[in-house]
């Protein structure tokens, strides 16, 4: 899996292998998500899928309208700048009873390959493209 992230007409441009495209911005102010816009986005998407394939296995039918995430981030107060918390809303608009509603959100949660890296960390690189493709070519 690879994004991209470049400057392109005084915006930020994210984009995918497949030429799909998000405008990205630097502040709450600007247009396009902000980077924990797009994080919160990302946890809430992942939550989504995750309970729309646990209904469809369990083969309970519903309407996409069924379902809204909304996740908030709080940023930390000290440290290093980050987010301290999140915390995600699960809307479903389904007669569902209590004990297989909450089996269902707590599934969820299991299978969110986005929460489940947010939650135990991981490892992060930075290479210097630049200096990676001089030592190709020489």
């Amino acid at each position: 899996m690879k994004t991209i992230v470049k400057w392109s007409h005084n915006s930020l441009e994210i984009s995918n292998t497949k030429d799909n495209q998000v405008i990205g911005a630097e502040n709450a102010e600007e247009q396009g998500f902000t980077p924990i816009e797009l994080l919160t986005g990302a946890l809430g998407q992942c939550i989504v899928i995750s309970l729309s394939r646990l209904l469809k296995r369990d083969g309970v039918s519903f309407h996409e309208d069924d379902l809204q995430v909304t996740v908030h981030a709080q940023k930390a107060e000290q440290g290093p700048s980050r987010v301290e918390q999140f915390t995600v809303d699960i809307k479903l608009s389904l007669d569902l009873d209590d004990k297989y509603r909450k089996r269902l959100i707590k599934s969820a949660e299991r299978a969110c390959t986005i929460g489940n890296t947010l939650k135990t960390g991981t490892q992060i690189s930075y290479i210097d493209g630049e200096m990676n493709n001089d030592k190709e070519s020489n």
